[in-house]
């Protein structure tokens, strides 16, 4: 008998009849320590760094139900053998669309309108903004960069991307490489999108130098980790005014405490950290790993694989 450990619910009809899916959870995967039946596992960020340290001595396959791999031991794996996947595009869509409902929250003022508040009727006409014609740069120009630029180009905006290699990429009026290039240009754009993941390249991405070149009208919008910022440059930033503001979706500590400094700014939105929760994601995901788990039950071609094993 093979066994597949699973946080999610799969549906194991479509496996070999020798496999057995099991649900497990943080807490409950102990009970399958030094298992030499286990052959693949899917599961968070968080049961991969512990599976690491455990003993599976058949475990082949780790799929992650995160499109993030960050801190996940991506060498260990492959040292013993075990490809990492992790979740593709399956997040692309709602994370894209929460962009565009951070963008449009902001261009038409709706956190500050006192309408909101009260019933007498002030429409404010010089600071509300339209969207088109403005020009984004997205920071991530990969699978869920290039569901934001899709939904952009419908508002007849001009999305530029920013990646590690520059090609031509669908929906994106160009893409820019280096932070050097990016520091040279950032000024030209009214939005700036970051979906990059944590890293240590990342880390402090956006610092003091990069926020000063920035318009002073510009808008941040972050759905990717909150480490890329250097806290203090970036309160800062926004604070004086320097930038126009910021919607932030994701924070390192989730939920995000009341007490966060950024939620008593006048120009941010707070948005509860669900960019990449949907009814249609949860679907998504659970076809997304059966299917990933089958191929590598059968030797077949495995998507999003993050850690190349020989």
């Amino acid at each position: 008998m093979r066994i597949v450990l699973t946080e999610k619910d799969l549906d194991n009809s479509g496996f070999p009849s020798d496999v057995r899916v099991m649900k497990i959870t943080y807490k409950t995967i102990d009970a399958y320590d030094h298992n030499s039946d286990v052959i693949a596992i899917a599961g968070s960020r968080a049961i991969a760094i512990k599976a690491d340290k455990m003993d599976f001595p058949g475990l082949k396959f780790f799929q992650l139900t995160s499109a993030g791999f960050d801190e996940v031991p991506l060498e260990e794996f492959r040292d013993r053998g075990v490809m990492v996947a992790n979740a593709g595009s399956t997040y692309s869509v709602p994370i894209a669309e929460t962009v565009v409902l951070g963008m449009l929250l902001m261009a038409k003022k709706l956190h500050s309108n006192p309408n909101n508040r009260h019933a007498k009727i002030q429409r404010h006409y010089i600071e509300i903004q339209e969207l088109y014609v403005k020009k984004a740069i997205i920071l991530g120009a990969g699978s869920i960069g290039t569901e934001i630029a899709k939904r952009l180009s419908g508002f007849g905006m001009i999305a530029d991307g920013y990646a590690q290699r520059e090609k031509i990429r669908p929906y994106f009026n160009r893409v820019i490489c280096g932070r050097k290039a990016l520091a040279e240009e950032i000024g030209n754009y009214d939005y700036v999108i970051s979906t990059l993941p944590g890293s240590e390249s990342t880390r402090g991405f956006f610092d003091k130098e990069l926020l000063s070149r920035m318009k002073q009208t510009s808008v941040i919008v972050n759905v990717g980790r909150k480490a890329v910022f250097k806290e203090d440059d970036f309160f800062a930033a926004l604070k004086t005014g320097s930038i126009g503001g910021a919607v932030l979706d994701m924070f390192e500590s989730i939920p995000n405490p009341v007490t966060n400094r950024f939620r008593r700014l006048r120009n941010v939105i707070i948005l509860p950290g669900v960019a990449a929760i949907s009814q249609e994601v949860n679907v998504r995901l659970k076809t997304y790993c059966e299917a990933n788990i089958l191929s590598a039950i059968e030797g077949k071609k495995v998507m999003g694989i993050v850690n190349e094993v020989e």
